[in-house]
């Protein structure tokens, strides 16, 4: 009869998220995991066949807790506050996000964050600024924003919080509403254009 674990798999992994989070991808082994778990790398191998597969429920939970910063409520608009949460996500996360879009674990992050994608979107189905939009152009309007948010997130996840601080919610409200107003214009150019 195997011992038993003195440990679950979900203990397993949320110590092994909480070291990432703390210190990077590059604190976390099966030596610095034994260690924190108090026993030995044996273990932690009944729980998961190769470290990619424990990676990767990391960067499941660290999506997880992206999703929950965009979903909290900070201005009343839906859109603007998923896109302060992308953002403070990075600035309260720096490790976490930084680590989530390394070229190693972004395949994992990429495979989660589209979950969020489409939950999000759908949950914007009845935004009043979208009305009137097609599908393609709300998913432009999206994308753009994203592209926005994305590059602010990397700012502020590589400086110091004094550098942003009071600024990110009207970076990404401003930023949003030229997005969408600009690219409304645009889709009404063009439409004018049409025979």
């Amino acid at each position: 009869m195997p011992p038993k674990l003195k440990f679950s798999k979900e203990e397993l992994i949320d110590a092994a998220f909480n070291l990432v989070r703390k210190n990077g991808w590059p604190a976390l082994s099966t030596r610095s995991l034994a260690e924190v778990l108090g026993t030995s790398a044996r273990p932690i191998y009944s729980h998961f066949n190769a470290m990619e597969e424990l990676e990767e429920a990391i960067a499941k939970k660290g999506v997880d807790l992206l999703y929950k910063f965009m979903i909290q409520e900070r201005t009343g608009d839906p859109w603007h506050d998923h896109g302060i949460g992308y953002v403070l996500f990075a600035q309260d996360e720096k490790r976490l996000f930084l680590g989530l879009n390394d070229e190693k674990h972004i395949k994992h992050y990429k495979a989660y964050g589209e979950v969020i994608w489409d939950t999000l979107t759908a949950s914007l189905s009845d935004y009043p600024p979208f009305q009137g939009l097609t599908e393609e152009q709300i998913y432009q309007v999206q994308l753009t924003r994203w592209l926005m948010a994305h590059g602010l997130a990397f700012q502020v996840a590589n400086h110091s919080p004094e550098v942003w601080e009071g600024k990110i919610d009207i970076v990404m409200q401003q930023g949003s509403i030229a997005i969408l107003e600009g690219l409304k214009l645009q889709f009404a150019q063009k439409d004018c254009l049409k025979p």
